[in-house]
């Protein structure tokens, strides 16, 4: 499928108040202009009104979805893992290492020497605030450049560095072991879900997607986290739940043998009566909890285009 990405309006808006009513009378006018129908679904990042504004224009249009932006939601539970205080200590040396091989001249100098000896590839990345992951990559940058830090650190130096011991192995063995394993860990952690954001901001990911790249990256030690950033997304009581996700997962062919769907009533509020199971069961439908939450969700949508 061939998609293209279109620019509608400009607006300086800087005295204007962004509340949920604002941006949906900013939006509704060209979903009204260009033809409801063209329209499927409204996404968004989900602070309080842009949550607020997606939801309000679903009622006005019932059949535009209100979803989340996913690359957005991964972003931040990328900024919860790495506030977990097994992490303090990596992060304090990797921006502590940043500031001072930006901002001092015979840093700056003895780090290229180093790095075209020791041929580590491109420098340190800085941690941006306008990007995703951006935490995540300078701890892939350090992690890089790293026996070129050490180069550095194993001759006397013409500049002060709180953490230099972190990176002298051969007087400093536990510290500097220490934090390579930390560093390690750190990008373990967080380089599936940079993986999945760099797969999800392409023009050309859907729903399905979000489902399988979502539950591809989850870690064990990390649990806690995504369970409550899971349940957001996918539970029917969540912030930010929709049901299309599931339902375009169980709607392609590719994923009805995958582990990650488990037959179950996705709420339990509204079970499915055991009869209509046994019924479905026996003409060979795979999964027929989730088979008729998706039939009545695409009755539901259906009955909003209508």
């Amino acid at each position: 499928m061939k998609r293209h990405v279109y620019l509608l309006e400009v607006r300086y808006a800087t005295d204007d108040t962004h509340t949920a009513q604002w941006i949906r009378g900013l939006v509704k006018p060209w979903i009204e202009k260009i033809g409801s129908e063209c329209f499927c679904a409204a996404c968004s990042n989900s602070t309080g009104n842009t949550l607020l504004a997606r939801q309000l224009l679903h009622q006005d249009f019932p059949h535009i979805l209100s979803v989340a932006n996913i690359c957005h939601h991964l972003n931040n539970t990328s900024k919860d893992i790495v506030k977990l205080k097994f992490f303090d200590v990596p992060i304090k040396i990797i921006r502590s290492s940043l500031k001072t091989f930006s901002k001092s001249h015979p840093a700056k100098s003895a780090l290229k020497v180093a790095r075209c000896q020791k041929q580590t590839g491109p420098s340190l990345e800085a941690i941006g605030k306008t990007h995703f992951v951006t935490l995540t990559l300078s701890a892939i940058s350090v992690c890089r450049t790293l026996p070129a830090l050490q180069q550095v650190f194993s001759t006397p130096q013409k500049f002060d560095f709180e953490y230099k011991e972190y990176f002298q192995p051969a007087n400093h063995k536990l510290k500097a072991r220490k934090f390579e394993d930390d560093l390690e860990q750190l990008v373990a952690v967080g380089l599936p879900i940079a993986k999945a954001l760099a797969c999800l901001e392409s023009n050309h990911a859907n729903a399905a997607d979000v489902f399988v790249f979502w539950h591809a990256e989850v870690q064990d030690d990390i649990l806690d986290i995504l369970n409550q950033c899971t349940a957001q997304l996918f539970t029917p009581d969540g912030r930010l739940y929709n049901g299309v996700y599931l339902v375009t997962v169980y709607l392609n062919a590719g994923y009805l043998s995958s582990d990650l769907l488990k037959d179950n009533n996705v709420n339990p509020l509204t079970p499915t009566d055991s009869t209509t199971i046994t019924c479905l069961e026996e003409i060979g439908i795979h999964h027929p909890l989730l088979y008729c939450f998706v039939f009545k969700y695409l009755a539901e949508l259906a009955s909003n285009e209508a």
